[in-house]
């Protein structure tokens, strides 16, 4: 006997029904991808901090391009951040956090073959919108899927794959520029994303429920929301005011050559 759909869900909320919370048995591999996305996106923030110095060489950087190749992804992840959390709420995390990777992967291979610092530098700034795309939804994923003692087990494996990413990256970057060399070296910290990458967009294809994406509907009515009314809910003008703030903050700090 199927279970009833309550009325006014979407499809996506249908599919959370099927199982009591908790007790979904995809859960742990819904998990597994979930952290390999995160490992990739914090290995790529603690890997360039090692391989700066080779980038300012390779492709004769000046200091302010080469802060902005750290202060640019930081910059966009913490503005995309809530918005995106937001948006995953409202449309499907699974398929927000489908976009983040892909835009990050695509980023990444951007960044590696990155023909000057100008180019390197946008590059970065989609890999910041992409990272802060897909980390919002693991944390929430991770709240939809475990309940009790599981959730402190999946939020435990969550935190040892951040420390994780972040001590192995300035180590593992070393390593690649070595093996590298000066010019090629860094761009393989860009480009070692790739494979981690089309990893985790494989398992998402495979593992994660569908529909990955469902349109945006009224809690009260059930109705579908336009397209602009949906967009308003994520409140566009206020990142753009905050991303616009903290750049003018950032700007004259990295661009500086005085005193």
């Amino acid at each position: 006997m199927t279970q009833a759909r309550p009325p006014h869900t979407t499809k996506s909320e249908a599919n959370t029904t099927n199982y009591p919370l908790g007790q979904d048995p995809a859960r742990w591999r819904i998990l597994a991808i979930l952290l390999v996305a995160v490992f990739m996106s914090l290995i790529s923030v603690s890997i360039v901090n090692v391989a700066l110095p080779s980038i300012q060489a390779g492709l004769d950087a000046s200091n302010s391009d080469v802060q902005w190749v750290l202060s640019g992804y930081a910059l966009t992840f913490g503005v995309v951040l809530v918005a995106a959390g937001r948006a995953g709420d409202l449309v499907g995390r699974g398929g927000m956090f489908m976009i983040g990777v892909v835009v990050y992967t695509c980023a990444s291979v951007l960044a590696g073959f990155a023909p000057s610092a100008d180019a390197l530098n946008i590059a970065r700034f989609i890999q910041g919108i992409g990272a802060g795309l897909l980390s919002p939804q693991s944390v929430g994923m991770i709240q939809q899927y475990f309940q009790g003692p599981e959730r402190g087990r999946a939020f435990g494996y969550f935190g040892a794959t951040v420390g994780i990413a972040v001590a192995i990256g300035p180590v593992f970057g070393g390593f690649l520029i070595q093996l590298g060399g000066a010019d090629i070296g860094w761009r393989l910290t860009m480009l070692v994303n790739v494979p981690i990458g089309l990893i985790a967009i494989i398992l998402a294809f495979m593992w994660l429920p569908r529909p990955l994406l469902s349109r945006v509907r009224d809690k009260t009515t059930g109705r579908k929301v336009g397209t602009w009314n949906a967009i308003k809910t994520l409140d566009p003008i206020g990142a753009l005011l905050l991303g616009s703030a903290v750049f003018m903050v950032l700007f004259p700090f990295v661009e500086s050559t005085g005193s």
